[in-house]
């Protein structure tokens, strides 16, 4: 099992926390993520960690597919690997946003998730080979041209040196995208978290996707590499009211494929997911976080003492069945700075 961190993209105000970059890196964890939303970009902060550390691998999860051109995406990640050297693995983490992010903000029109992605990836690859970049797909079509039309310009190759090996992983919160991740991406970055026993939900529908590929793959050899949230507290029933709001609104406004309805009913907690989204569509939100149980926080989050999380990660979180990275600074009730709280963690998580 590898273990990374991510950096935090969530608050107001974006900061890097070079001191446990240089923590992490100087521990032998394998990666450092970045994301990105409506605010800072995904893609800015890894240079800053390339310069800022000597060994560590960096990625993205996710940057979005909708927010640049796939062309762009690969200059992006291969202007990094020269920048970071031939050593480290570079991880090119992509999602597909979603239609009101793409339109309202992007100004772009929303295209059929799986049939983008494709494309995208498609397109990355062959940037990623040094490849003449042509491509005639479902959404994209390079070199542009207007339909029923030849285009104007002959297609192009890169003219930085390229290198192949660099991974493209792409999230997927359905059952369609998994599955196409599967068949054509180098991993998996699944949304909403990561608990023990979630790889007997992921097989069966990685299989399918496995199996369609060039040369069919074990799910073993696949990685995956997925999210827990962490918070250290020395009171538990005070703080896990801020997992139950996250639970609550995720259920209540993102209820269709991918959003937090279909993940809480694939882990068991159906009823839980119906109610908790009729409470919230229906405006009694306090209701509606009340009906999220804590036993289901308890076991899709690390919170609690230093020694509690370290028992826990160590009983049922290790060697699960995919990589994980450890998310400290994602809550309110978690400050940035609190490196004195968590280095300890972070020590004992790599041990």
């Amino acid at each position: 099992m590898k273990i990374g961190i991510e950096i935090d993209w969530q608050r107001t105000k974006f900061d890097v926390n070079r001191e446990r970059l240089e923590l992490v890196d100087g521990l032998g964890y394998d990666m450092v993520f970045t994301a990105e939303n409506i605010g800072n970009d995904g893609l800015t902060p890894l240079g800053y960690v390339v310069a800022a550390t000597k060994r560590i691998g960096v990625g993205t999860r996710i940057i979005q597919n909708t927010a640049r051109t796939a062309p762009m995406a690969a200059m992006s990640f291969q202007t990094l690997r020269h920048m970071a050297g031939p050593d480290r693995e570079i991880i090119a983490g992509l999602g597909n946003s979603n239609p009101a992010k793409t339109e309202a903000w992007h100004g772009l029109p929303w295209t059929p998730a799986y049939w983008r992605m494709r494309d995208y990836v498609a397109v990355m690859k062959k940037a990623f080979r040094g490849e003449v970049v042509a491509h005639e797909g479902k959404t994209l079509a390079i070199p542009f041209h207007h339909p029923g039309e030849p285009p104007k310009y002959e297609p192009m190759r890169p003219l930085l040196e390229t290198d192949p090996d660099i991974k493209i992983m792409f999230g997927g919160g359905t059952e369609l995208m998994m599955a196409n991740a599967a068949e054509i991406a180098d991993g998996l970055m699944p949304n909403g978290g990561w608990a023990p026993g979630m790889m007997k939900v992921y097989r069966p529908i990685l299989e399918k996707g496995l199996a369609k590929r060039a040369t069919p793959m074990p799910v073993e050899d696949f990685p995956i590499w997925a999210h827990v949230d962490v918070l250290v507290t020395d009171d538990i029933e005070r703080d896990i009211g801020q997992f139950k709001e996250y639970v609550a609104k995720w259920t209540g406004a993102h209820p269709g494929k991918g959003g937090g309805h279909e993940l809480l009913t694939s882990r068991g907690y159906g009823d839980v997911a119906d109610r908790v989204l009729e409470l919230y569509q229906a405006g009694r939100v306090k209701e509606a976080q009340d009906a999220v149980p804590d036993e289901y926080i308890d076991e899709y989050w690390l919170l609690g003492s230093v020694d509690r999380i370290i028992q826990r990660w160590r009983d049922k979180w290790i060697n699960d069945g995919c990589n994980l990275i450890v998310r400290t600074d994602n809550w309110p009730s978690a400050k940035p700075a609190d490196n004195r709280i968590y280095e300890p963690l972070i020590r004992a998580l790599r041990g």
